[in-house]
C-alpha cells in the first residue's frame, strides 16, 4: 500500500481543524500499545474542555527502551508534537513524563511557561494512563469514565513524534523497536519473524507482556519490541507465591493460573481478571519462567466467550418470551373481538 505524501504545514499559523485533519489523513494511531486512531482521540477530548495534555514517556515494559531512545534523540520533535496537540485543544497545561532523569533535565530547559516535565522512577503502573494522570495532576478518573471525557489526553511520545513528522510533511513509515536489548528504526510492515534472527520462538512486544506472533504477522505502529520467548524454558509451578507478591494490583495470580490450567471458564474469577491490567510483573517474578499472562489472558478469553454465550441465550429467551407474550395478546384480542361481534345488535334482527 503506497504511503501518502504531504505538504508541510506551518503549524503555528495553521488552524486547529487543519492540523487535526492532517493527523487523520496520516492515519496516526496510538503507539503506546492500544493503536486507537489518534485524531479520534483528540477530537473526543476536544469536546470536554478544559484540556490537559500528557506526553507519556514512562515506558514501563521490562527491558524496552524505544521511548527512552526516542526522547534522547528527538526530544524537540516530541515537544513539537505536544505543542501541536495543545494548540488543537487550546490546552490549559501540558506535561512530559519520563523515566530517565537526564532526559527530564534536558527537557526542563526547553519548556514553555504552560509546560511541565516530571521525572519518575518507572514502576509497572505509573505509565498507565489513569495512574499517570493522578500522579501528575492529582485528578482521579472515575471508574465509569474515560480520561478524554474529563479533559485529559495522554499520548505516547512516539505518537507525538509521528504527529510532528506528519505536520512537517513526512508520513509514518517506521518506528523505534527494542529487539532484545538493542533499539533500532524498523520499517512498519516488516514481517516480525524477520526482525529477530533467532532459533528460539519470539514474542511480539516485550518478553513479559508480548504475545506469540500470529501467522504472517507484520510490525505495526503500536509494537515497541520484539523479544525472545523465555517461556519455552518454563518449569512446573512450585507455588512459591512470588507472582502474588509482585502484583501491584493484589491480583491472586497463582489462583488464576490454577483456574486457567483447568481449561474451563470461571466467572467467579472475573473481578480478579478485571483488576489485572497485563503489566507483566508476575511474569518477571516467576522463577519457573511461566508466562503467567498467557494463562490469565486465556482464562479471560474463555470467560468472555461464556459471558457472550450467556448473553446470547438470555437475549434469545427474551425474544421467545416476547413472542409468546405477543401470541397470547393476539389470542386475547381475537377472543375479545369475537365476543364483541357476537353481542352486537345486527340490522336484520
Amino acid at each position: 500500500m503506497p504511503r501518502p505524501s504531504f505538504t508541510p504545514i506551518n503549524w503555528v499559523r495553521a488552524t486547529p481543524d487543519s492540523l487535526l485533519d492532517r493527523i487523520a489523513e496520516a492515519n496516526i494511531v496510538g503507539m503506546g500499545g492500544a493503536g486507537f486512531p489518534t485524531a479520534e482521540k483528540i477530537a473526543l477530548a476536544r469536546k470536554h474542555a478544559p484540556n490537559f495534555v500528557i506526553a507519556n514517556g514512562m515506558e514501563t515494559d521490562p527491558g524496552v527502551n524505544a521511548d527512552k531512545v526516542l526522547l534522547e534523540r528527538h526530544l524537540n520533535d516530541v515537544l513539537t508534537g505536544l505543542r501541536i496537540v495543545a494548540k488543537i485543544l487550546s490546552a490549559v497545561h501540558s506535561f512530559v513524563a519520563t523515566s530517565r532523569e537526564r532526559t527530564g533535565q534536558v527537557a526542563q530547559s526547553l519548556l514553555n511557561d504552560n509546560e511541565t516535565v516530571h521525572y519518575m522512577k518507572p514502576t509497572y503502573q505509573n505509565g498507565a494512563e489513569r495512574e499517570l494522570i493522578q500522579i501528575l495532576t492529582g485528578h482521579v478518573i472515575k471508574d465509569n469514565s474515560f480520561p478524554a471525557f474529563e479533559g485529559y489526553l495522554v499520548l505516547n511520545v512516539h505518537t507525538l513524534f509521528a504527529i510532528a513528522q506528519a505536520i512537517a510533511g513526512k508520513p509514518l513509515t517506521k518506528r523505534l523497536v527494542t529487539v532484545n536489548d538493542e533499539t533500532h528504526w524498523i520499517d512498519i510492515g516488516t514481517p516480525v519473524e524477520a526482525i529477530l534472527a533467532s532459533s528460539d520462538p519470539i514474542r511480539v512486544g516485550c518478553y513479559a507482556t508480548g504475545h506469540r506472533p500470529r501467522a504472517n504477522e507484520v510490525l505495526t505502529a503500536p509494537v515497541n519490541a520484539i523479544s525472545t520467548d523465555k517461556s519455552v524454558q518454563a518449569l512446573p509451578c512450585i507455588h512459591c507465591g512470588w507472582c502474588d507478591e509482585a502484583c501491584p494490583r493484589d491480583v491472586p495470580v497463582e489462583l488464576l493460573f490454577v483456574l486457567a490450567e483447568q481449561l474451563k471458564p470461571n466467572l467467579d474469577a472475573q473481578d480478579a481478571l478485571n483488576r489485572c491490567n497485563d503489566c507483566g510483573a508476575c511474569v518477571v517474578a516467576c522463577p519457573s519462567n511461566i508466562h503467567l499472562l498467557d494463562h490469565v489472558r486465556a482464562l479471560r478469553q474463555r470467560n468472555d466467550t461464556k459471558r457472550e454465550r450467556i448473553s446470547r441465550a438470555t437475549q434469545a429467551r427474551i425474544r421467545v418470551d416476547a413472542r409468546e407474550h405477543r401470541m397470547r395478546s393476539d389470542v386475547i384480542r381475537s377472543d375479545t373481538k369475537r365476543s364483541e361481534r357476537m353481542q352486537q345488535q345486527h340490522k336484520w334482527q
